[in-house]
C-alpha cells in the first residue's frame, strides 16, 4: 500500500513539474500574436488644401484612401501601407467654376502625373501615439512625411486623426516651382500641401 501511494505521489510530482516547465517556457518566449488592422474605406477621409504662391488663394477638396493595413505584434508596430487613389480627387469648385480645369492641373504632368502614376503609395516607417513617420511614393519619386496625429488602438479598432503639412519639394515637379517666364514667377503652388486625416481601420477578426 505504501509503495502504491509513493508511486502515485511520484507520478503526480513529475506531472506537476512538466506542467510548470511548460508554463515557464511559454512565459519566457513572450510571443505575441500579430494583429492586422484593415482599412475601413467608407469611414476614412482625407482632405487637402493647396495654396498659390502669388496671391495666396487656396483650393481644397478630398481624395480617397482606397486600400491599406497596419500590423502590430502586441503594442509593437510591425508594418503598414496605404494606397491613395489620385483619380478620386475632388475640389470645392463646381463644374461652372472650373472644377475640371483644376483637376486636370493637379493630375497633370506638371504635378502628380496621375495618368502615369494613378496611385500614391504610403509606406509607414514607424508609429508613435502622436506621429506617423512615412515615405510617400508619388509620381516616381519618394517624399518623406511626418504626420502628427492622435492614435487610438483597441483590440478591434485603430484610428488616426490629425492635421499636417507634407512638403512635396522632393518631387521636383514643375507645378511646385517658381515659373521661369517673366511676370509669372509666382504662378505656382506652394509645395507644402495641407492635409486633414481621419483614418479608420478594423482588426481582421472584427471586420464583417
Amino acid at each position: 500500500m505504501k509503495k502504491t501511494l509513493f508511486y502515485a505521489a511520484s507520478l503526480a510530482f513529475i506531472a506537476f513539474g512538466m506542467t510548470a516547465c511548460g508554463a515557464s517556457t511559454e512565459e519566457a518566449t513572450g510571443e505575441e500574436t500579430a494583429v492586422t488592422y484593415q482599412l475601413d474605406a467608407t469611414a476614412t477621409n482625407l482632405k487637402w488644401k493647396g495654396t498659390y504662391a502669388g496671391d495666396g488663394h487656396t483650393h481644397n477638396g478630398t481624395v480617397k484612401v482606397s486600400d491599406g493595413s497596419i500590423t502590430y505584434k502586441g503594442d509593437v508596430f510591425e508594418s503598414g501601407k496605404f494606397t491613395v487613389d489620385m483619380k478620386t480627387i475632388e475640389s470645392e469648385l463646381t463644374p461652372e467654376m472650373g472644377a475640371e480645369d483644376l483637376n486636370e492641373s493637379i493630375m497633370g504632368e506638371g504635378l502628380f502625373n496621375a495618368a502615369q502614376f494613378p496611385n500614391v503609395e504610403v509606406i509607414i516607417n514607424s508609429i508613435s501615439d502622436k506621429e506617423i513617420d512615412a515615405t510617400l511614393k508619388v509620381a516616381g519619386k519618394e517624399v518623406p512625411a511626418k504626420m502628427p496625429v492622435k492614435i487610438k488602438k483597441t483590440e478591434n479598432k485603430l484610428t488616426a486623426k490629425g492635421k499636417f503639412t507634407i512638403d512635396f519639394s522632393a518631387m521636383d515637379a514643375e507645378g511646385f516651382q517658381p515659373g521661369t517666364e517673366k511676370g509669372k514667377e509666382n504662378q505656382y503652388i506652394k509645395p507644402g500641401v495641407d492635409f486633414e486625416l481621419n483614418l479608420v481601420l478594423k482588426a481582421e477578426d472584427a471586420k464583417k
